[in-house]
């Protein structure tokens, strides 16, 4: 499958904003930016100055913005090398394939991802198959997955949304809950079980690709992101509750004393983030708006406390009530702010009795 926006039937609108977000990092070798990182970092590998990773950066998004083919973005490429006196590894066809796809499909898939998990989409498409790209030699574990339906919310794909390896043409589709009844089934399927397979890397994923490019990018992490105003926090609620944003999109709240960022293995800088998710489970909680979440969070994240269970909570006063702020770090290592509710009295007493993270 090629990686031109037609072919996905996708506006190529949150592809290009994909890739406009990235940082330029120059490297010395493909693992000094590994898989997630791509998602907010832009690299070619042994590209170890500013200037030349600039210009294959300027090469690729007229790439995707103008649709331009990879025998012209190879024109772009030599040019390139000539300029710099670049010296590559690999062949010269090999290696601008390898730039050209793999940051178009992952440019593409985090667009997808987008789309896919706008509100209004998965509420009429709460399901995803995944499709095997029909290639003339197919990997074996790929093909496997072929028709395979889960949720969009299963853990699968967290690690095997496509493309899931150099040259990986697979894709996703939505599906209805009367497609998956045509499809004659009573509900999804039983996604593998990657717990057991004793590595990081699922089975059928060539390292590197075992992350989703959308679900990284719109879960926050970006480097050097300024908490947000309260102008915009509330901006960012009205467009969640409307329907504007993906359901993984976040908002930064709150800064995160070092102290507890070390305590929990956070990434330097972090910072406490509210997703679009955790503002439509909690709307009908009228008095407690977002603008109160991140109140909450930068008054309360330096006394925040774990209980003998793991979870991380604060205590805030709204109105003369005493509230329950609720955390969680993700799979991603970042912060979470995930409920604001009024807590019993026992809850209270049985709180101000734990420890807090760091005293």
């Amino acid at each position: 499958m090629g990686v031109e926006a037609k072919a996905l039937d996708l506006p190529p609108e949150a592809a290009i904003s994909f890739l406009r977000q990235k940082i330029n990092v120059p490297t010395t070798h493909w693992r000094q930016v590994y898989a997630a990182a791509h998602a907010h970092s832009f690299m070619v590998a042994g590209a170890a100055s500013d200037a030349i990773v600039a210009d294959f950066r300027k090469e690729i998004e007229k790439a995707l913005e103008q649709g331009t083919t990879l025998e012209e973005f190879r024109k772009g490429f030599d040019a390139i090398v000539e300029k710099h006196g670049w010296e590559y590894k690999g062949g010269r066809n090999w290696r601008t394939r390898i730039i050209f796809e793999t940051n178009l499909r992952s440019a593409h898939a985090a667009g997808r991802y987008y789309e896919l998990t706008k509100p209004e989409t998965l509420q009429a498409f709460p399901f995803w198959q995944y499709n095997h790209s029909g290639s003339n030699h197919p990997r074996k574990q790929h093909l496997a997955w072929d028709g395979d339906t889960y949720r969009y919310n299963d853990p699968f794909w967290s690690t095997n949304y496509p493309p899931n390896g150099w040259h990986c043409g697979c894709f996703v589709t939505p599906v209805s809950d009367a497609d998956l009844k045509r499809q004659g089934k009573n509900g999804p399927d039983k996604a593998p079980n990657f717990d057991q397979s004793g590595s990081d890397i699922p089975r059928g994923v060539d390292p590197g690709f075992e992350w989703n490019p959308g679900q990284r990018w719109l879960s926050g992490g970006r480097p050097e992101q300024k908490i947000a105003t309260i102008n915009q926090v509330e901006a960012f609620a009205i467009r969640a509750l409307a329907g504007e944003l993906p359901v993984n999109t976040t908002v930064p709240i709150a800064s995160v004393p070092d102290d507890i960022i070390a305590e929990l293995g956070l990434e330097k800088k972090s910072v406490v983030r509210l997703s679009v998710q955790t503002i439509l489970d909690h709307s009908h909680r009228k008095n407690l708006t977002a603008v109160e979440y991140a109140a909450a969070a930068q008054t309360t994240i330096a006394d925040l406390i774990r209980d003998d269970r793991g979870r991380l909570s604060t205590l805030y006063l709204v109105d003369g009530k005493w509230h329950i702020a609720g955390f969680k770090v993700t799979r991603f290592n970042e912060l979470l702010m995930t409920t604001l509710h009024i807590g019993r009295p026992s809850k209270i007493k049985k709180m101000r009795r734990l420890k807090k993270v760091v005293e």
